[in-house]
């Protein structure tokens, strides 16, 4: 019989020197690519921020002096967190409702959840206010059933503006939750039943532990993205549920104030960049991240 085993190159194995010698040459388009798309963008803002007719910091400083603007990045701020709590509070039984399926059903309702992550945000934003609106189809439902007697105001609520951030990141936390879970290996679970475990306390005490990477993963995705979310808050809240990225398109559309639209750009980056930096301190985001092995 043919040997069709085919030894690997020293290159190709783990190790420090695995890239060594063609590691700069494939690396060179994302690196022009990340340079010339994003490094390039982000100096001009920050040149923006601190350069208008001679350097100035007016743009900080009218932030750290007005109160509505710490208002508004602490608003920012909460709607992450409640986000966060929210996918991962539906999530996580989604995620494991899953894995226990057999293959065939699997692989049918994952589809439920690739198609809106690959579906556009604009457009699932949109339905939501087809849904909430004063004719939407819970309000006529709910008249309908005589529950209510005149639409109920659910447009331009913090209440909107949560259930559309949740629905839009959902995907994005129960897939890095599915990824972790779908290797969790289920033998462990009947060794603790063998040994005299109720399934609640096998639950608990072996499976949730094993699914803290894909808690963080999702966790860590999902934040990061709802405060920079912009079409969600724009579209489905109000004056009250003014965030910072809305606050910074407004600057840079009507206000045309560029220099402070750049000043509080850069902030939301320096924030986002300490928070990684923060939970990098106490969670391991190279490893969570598939980085080591």
């Amino acid at each position: 019989m043919t040997d069709t085993t085919f030894p690997l190159p020293a290159a190709a194995g783990r190790g420090p020197g695995r890239f060594k010698g063609r590691f700069p040459w494939l690396m060179a388009p994302a690196v022009i690519f990340y340079l010339v798309f994003f490094g390039w963008p982000l100096v001009q803002m920050l040149w923006s921020s601190i350069w208008s007719d001679g350097f100035t910091l007016a743009g900080y400083t009218e932030f750290f002096s007005d109160p509505v603007y710490w208002w508004v990045l602490g608003y920012t701020m909460l709607i992450g967190v409640v986000t966060l709590v929210l996918t991962l509070a539906v999530g996580y039984p989604v995620a494991y409702w899953l894995v226990g399926l057999n293959k065939t059903w699997m692989v049918v309702l994952m589809a439920f959840v690739l198609i809106p992550f690959w579906s556009s945000g604009l457009v699932r934003t949109y339905a939501w206010l087809v849904i909430l609106g004063r004719q939407g189809l819970v309000n006529t439902t709910l008249m309908r059933f005589e529950l209510i007697d005149e639409p109920l105001p659910f447009l331009g609520t913090h209440t909107a503006v949560l259930v559309g951030l949740t629905y839009y990141l959902l995907p994005y936390m129960i897939l890095c939750l599915f990824s972790v879970m779908n290797n969790i290996d289920r033998n462990l679970m009947l060794a603790a039943r063998n040994l005299g475990a109720s399934p609640i306390r096998a639950f608990f005490a072996i499976f949730v532990p094993l699914t803290k990477p894909g808690v963080f993963a999702g966790s860590f995705l999902v934040f990061m993205l709802a405060v920079g979310m912009y079409i969600t808050p724009a579209l489905l809240g109000g004056p009250d549920q003014t965030t910072l990225p809305l606050v910074i398109a407004l600057q840079i559309n009507e206000a045309l104030d560029w220099t402070l639209a750049a000043a509080l750009s850069m902030i939301l980056l320096i924030v986002s960049v300490a928070i990684q930096v923060f939970a990098n301190r106490y969670v391991d985001l190279d490893k969570m991240w598939g980085g080591a092995r």
